[in-house]
C-alpha cells in the first residue's frame, strides 16, 4: 500500500478526523479528487487513499490502517460493483466486521438497490446523482450524515480537554504493533482510563512531521519508551531525537517522567532487549519495566503520575461522554470500541443523563459506528431520547429559561418517525410524526411564530409522505395542503428564496398527488405555480441546483400536455427542459448530468414523432443513443444500459417512420442483446418482461412468429407469480395469431 492523504490547504494531518476513501481502480482518477473535494467541503478532516490500488498489498497492513479510520467511503459505480476490486472484496468486508462506518457515495444513478443486493448489505446510501427536485440534495444529505459520524474540531478540543494528562509514546515504526499493544496495557487499568497517549498515527515524513512531534511532547507530562531490541540500532530517530529531548527536559524543568516498557511476545518468540546495552546507549534511564509484570508496570506508572500531579476529573456523565469519543474516534488514545460503548451508555443511562451521548448512541447504531449495525436498538435509543428531552421540557421552564428543550423534543421525534418509516413500521412513524405535529404548536414562546410554522409544514410535508406509503392518497392530499398554505403564507411575508422554493416543492408534491389520481388539470395549475417560482429563483441564483429544478418542473408539465395529447404543448416544455439539461451536461460533466439530457432528448424525439416530425425526432434520439452509448461504455452501469436499450427501440420507430426499415430492424437487434444480457446479469420479472416487451416489437417489426412464440413463453412464465402481466400475454396470443393467420 501507498498511502496518501487530502486535507484543506493540504494542512497538516495531524488531530483530523481519519477518512479513508476507496473506490475501483479504473475509477480513481475521476473518483478520489471528486468525492475528496465533497467531503472536504463539509468536514476538516483528513482523506486517506491508497496511492497504488492495484499493486500488492499485505492484508495486516491494510488492517492496521483501517483500524484507525472513524469512517470508510466507498465511490460505487458498476466497475466497483460487477466486476472485482479490492475496495468492494477485502476494504468493505473488512471494515463491516470491525464496525467502521461505511458511507457508500453512488457516481451513477439507479444503483442503490443495487449496491445493497451485491453487497449483501443494508447500509444507507448517498446518491451524488440525485435529481428529483423534492428529494433531500445531496450536499445537505453528506453534511448530515459527516456530522454523525466524524467528531468536528471544537468538539475534539473539548474531548481532549477531557484528559486527565498526556503520555508521549515513543516508538520505533517498526514496532508500531508492540506500541499499540503498549497502549492498550495502560488503559487496561481504570485509574489510568482518562489518560491521554499520543503517538504518530502515520509516517508523514518532513518539517510538519517534527513539530507535530514537538507539539505533542511539549503537552505531555509522561514519556512512556516502548523498548525492543528495535531501539538499540545505531541513529534511530528515538535515539537520535526523542529521547535526548525527554531526558533534557526532564533534568532542567522536572516536569516529566520517563517510562521505559519492554515488549515482547513469548508466543511469537520474541527476542528480549539486552538491559545492560539499553542502559549504556540510553543515558540515565529508569528502571525498564516488563510488560509480562503488569502489577509492576502500573504501579510504576502511577508513581510517575502522582509525581506530575495528574488532574481530577469530575466523573460526570459528560465528562464519560468525552471520554467515550475519544475512544471511539482514536481521538488520542487508541481506537477501542468496547470501552467507547460502554462509557457512552453510562453516560447516557446516567441519573442526570448526557443527551449528547444518546444521540451519539443512535448515531452508531444507524451508522454500523463501532457497534453492528442495529436499526432496532437504533429505535430503542431514540425513544429515550425522546423521554429524556420531554422530561426536561416539560420541567415547566420560564420563556427566558426554556433552554431550547422543545425544540429538540420535536426534533427527536421527527427523527424517531423516520427510524420507525425506515424500519417498515409506518403505523408508529405516523403516531410519532404526528406527536411532533402536536408538540411544535406549543413552540411559539421559545423559537417564535415563523419558525413555528416553518417546522409545521415540515412534519406536515413528512405526514403527507407517509400517509401516500399506506396508500392514504386522501390524508396525504391534507397533510401536503396544509404544508404549502404555511408554505405560501410564509413566500408572502418573508419573501426570501428558502420560503420561495420551499413552496414550490409544497407544490410540486401535492401536484404529483393529484397526477397519480388523474386530475390532471389540477395536477398542471400546481406544476405552473412551482413553474413561476422557479423561473424568477434561476434567473436570480443561476446555479445547477435552480435549473434543476426548473427543468424537472418543465418535464412534468411536459408529461401532462403528452398524456392530454397536446404534443405542441408538450414539445415546448421538453424543448425548455432540454436547454437547460444541455447546460448542465457540459457545465457539470458528470454521467447523470449526461443521462438527464439524454432522457429529455428521447422525450422529445417522442412528440415531436407523434407530431409526425419523424426526421427531427430520429436526430433528436440518435443523439440521445450516442449519449447513452458513452455512459454505458464508461461505466457498464446497468441502469444506462437499459435506457441505451430503451432509447434504440424509441429511435427504431421514429426510423420505421422516415421508411429506415433496415436500420430500425438493426437497433432492436441491439436492444435484444442488452436486454438479454440484462436478463442474465439480474434476473427478475422486471427484466423478464422488458425482455419480453422489446422481443415483441423485433417480432412485430420482422413479422417473426418463432420470435413472437418466444416472448408469449416469456410473458406466461412471468404471469404464473405475477397476473397482473396476463394482459401482455393476451397481446403476444392475438399477435402471434395474426402472424399465423390463425385469426
Amino acid at each position: 500500500m501507498k498511502l496518501e492523504y487530502i486535507t484543506r490547504g493540504m494542512s497538516d494531518v495531524r488531530g483530523k478526523p481519519r477518512v479513508y476513501l476507496t473506490c475501483h481502480p479504473e475509477d480513481r482518477e475521476r473518483a478520489i479528487p471528486l468525492i475528496s473535494e465533497d467531503l472536504l467541503r463539509h468536514a476538516n478532516c483528513a482523506v486517506w487513499h491508497d496511492a497504488e490500488m492495484n499493486a500488492p498489498y499485505d492484508p495486516q497492513e491494510l488492517g492496521v490502517c483501517l483500524d484507525e479510520m472513524q469512517l470508510m467511503v466507498l465511490a460505487v459505480t458498476s466497475k466497483f460493483l460487477y466486476t472485482a476490486c479490492r475496495a468492494r472484496d477485502v476494504a468493505l468486508k473488512y471494515a463491516l466486521r470491525q464496525h467502521i462506518p461505511v458511507l457508500p457515495i453512488l457516481l451513477e444513478s439507479g444503483l442503490s438497490r443495487e449496491f445493497n443486493r451485491v453487497t449483501d448489505t443494508k447500509l444507507q446510501v448517498v446518491n451524488r446523482c440525485v435529481s428529483d427536485s423534492t428529494a433531500t440534495p445531496y450536499d445537505e444529505v453528506l453534511d448530515t450524515y459527516l456530522k454523525s459520524v466524524l467528531v468536528g474540531d471544537e468538539l475534539a478540543e473539548r474531548v481532549r480537554d477531557a484528559f486527565d494528562a498526556y503520555v508521549f509514546l515513543s516508538y520505533r515504526k517498526k514496532d508500531r504493533r508492540h506500541a499499540q499493544r503498549l497502549m492498550h496495557l495502560i488503559h487496561e487499568n481504570r485509574q489510568f482510563r482518562d489518560i491521554a497517549i499520543w503517538y504518530d498515527e502515520f509516517l508523514v515524513p518532513g518539517e510538519r512531521y517534527d513539530e507535530a512531534i514537538r507539539a505533542a511532547f511539549e503537552k505531555s507530562s509522561l514519556f512512556a519508551l516502548a523498548v525492543t531490541p528495535n531501539l538499540l540500532e545505531p541513529k534511530n530517530y528515538v535515539l537520535r531525537e526523542e529521547y535526548p529531548m525527554a531526558r533534557s527536559r526532564r533534568q532542567k524543568k522536572g516536569d516529566l517522567e520517563i517510562v521505559p516498557v519492554e515488549l515482547y511476545e513469548t508466543e511469537r518468540g520474541d527476542a528480549r532487549t539486552e538491559r545492560l546495552k539499553m542502559e549504556t546507549v540510553y543515558r540515565d534511564i529508569p528502571p525498564i519495566q516488563d510488560e509480562h509484570q503488569p502489577r509492576e508496570m502500573n504501579a510504576a506508572l502511577l508513581e510517575a503520575l502522582r509525581r506530575i500531579s495528574k488532574k481530577e476529573n469530575d466523573g460526570s456523565a459528560r465528562h464519560r461522554f468525552f471520554i467515550g469519543l475519544a475512544y471511539l474516534c482514536g481521538i488520542d488514545v487508541e481506537v477501542d470500541r468496547d470501552r467507547a460503548i460502554a462509557l457512552l451508555e453510562s453516560a447516557a443511562t446516567d441519573p442526570e443523563p448526557c443527551f449528547d451521548a444518546t444521540e451519539k448512541l443512535v448515531d452508531m447504531y444507524i451508522n454500523g459506528d463501532g457497534v453492528a449495525r442495529d436499526m432496532d436498538r437504533a429505535v430503542g435509543w431514540q425513544k429515550t431520547l425522546c423521554d429524556q428531552y420531554r422530561a426536561e421540557y416539560e420541567k415547566g421552564r420560564s420563556p427566558d429559561e426554556h433552554l431550547g428543550f422543545g425544540t429538540r423534543y420535536f426534533r427527536a421525534l421527527m427523527g424517531l418517525s423516520d427510524l420507525l418509516r425506515e424500519a417498515g413500521k409506518l403505523s408508529d412513524a405516523v403516531a410519532s410524526a404526528e406527536l411532533a405535529l402536536t408538540v411544535a404548536g406549543t413552540l411559539t414562546d421559545e423559537v417564535g411564530a415563523r419558525e413555528v410554522q416553518r417546522d409545521t409544514a415540515v412534519i406536515c410535508n413528512r405526514l403527507g409522505g407517509l400517509f401516500r406509503a399506506r396508500g392514504e392518497r386522501d390524508r396525504a392530499e391534507e397533510y401536503y395542503r396544509r404544508a404549502l398554505d404555511i408554505n405560501a403564507r410564509l413566500a408572502r411575508e418573508m419573501g426570501t428564496a428558502r420560503a420561495r422554493r420551499d413552496l414550490s416543492v409544497s407544490q410540486e408534491r401535492l401536484g404529483d398527488v393529484y397526477r397519480h389520481r388523474k386530475d390532471l388539470d389540477r395536477a398542471e395549475a400546481l406544476y405552473r405555480e412551482a413553474l413561476s417560482l422557479r423561473e424568477a429563483l434561476a434567473e436570480a441564483d443561476d446555479s445547477p441546483r435552480a435549473r434543476r429544478d426548473l427543468s424537472a418542473i418543465r418535464t412534468k408539465l411536459g408529461n401532462i400536455k403528452r398524456s392530454r395529447m397536446d404534443y405542441d404543448g408538450a414539445a415546448a416544455d421538453y424543448r425548455a427542459a432540454l436547454a437547460l439539461d444541455k447546460v448542465l451536461s457540459e457545465e457539470l460533466r458528470t454521467w447523470q448530468a449526461r443521462d438527464d439530457c439524454a432522457v429529455s432528448l428521447v422525450k422529445l424525439g417522442e412528440v415531436q414523432r407523434a407530431r409526425g416530425a419523424c426526421r427531427e425526432a430520429a436526430a433528436l434520439q440518435q443523439e440521445a443513443v450516442a449519449i447513452f452509448e458513452k455512459n454505458a461504455a464508461e461505466t457498464g452501469s446497468a441502469q444506462y444500459r437499459k435506457n441505451l436499450a430503451a432509447g434504440l427501440e424509441k429511435l427504431a420507430k421514429s426510423l420505421d417512420g422516415l421508411d429506415r426499415r433496415d436500420e430500425a430492424i438493426s437497433c432492436l437487434e441491439r436492444a435484444v442483446v442488452l436486454r438479454e444480457a440484462l436478463l442474465t446479469e439480474f434476473p427478475s420479472h422486471t427484466a423478464s418482461h422488458e425482455l419480453a416487451t422489446t422481443l415483441c416489437l423485433f417480432a412485430e417489426y420482422t413479422r417473426d412468429a418463432g420470435m413472437m412464440e418466444r416472448t408469449l413463453r416469456l410473458w406466461e412464465e412471468i404471469c404464473r407469480n405475477h397476473p397482473e402481466y396476463e394482459r401482455y400475454a393476451d397481446r403476444a396470443r392475438r399477435a402471434l395469431e395474426k402472424l399465423t393467420g390463425r385469426d
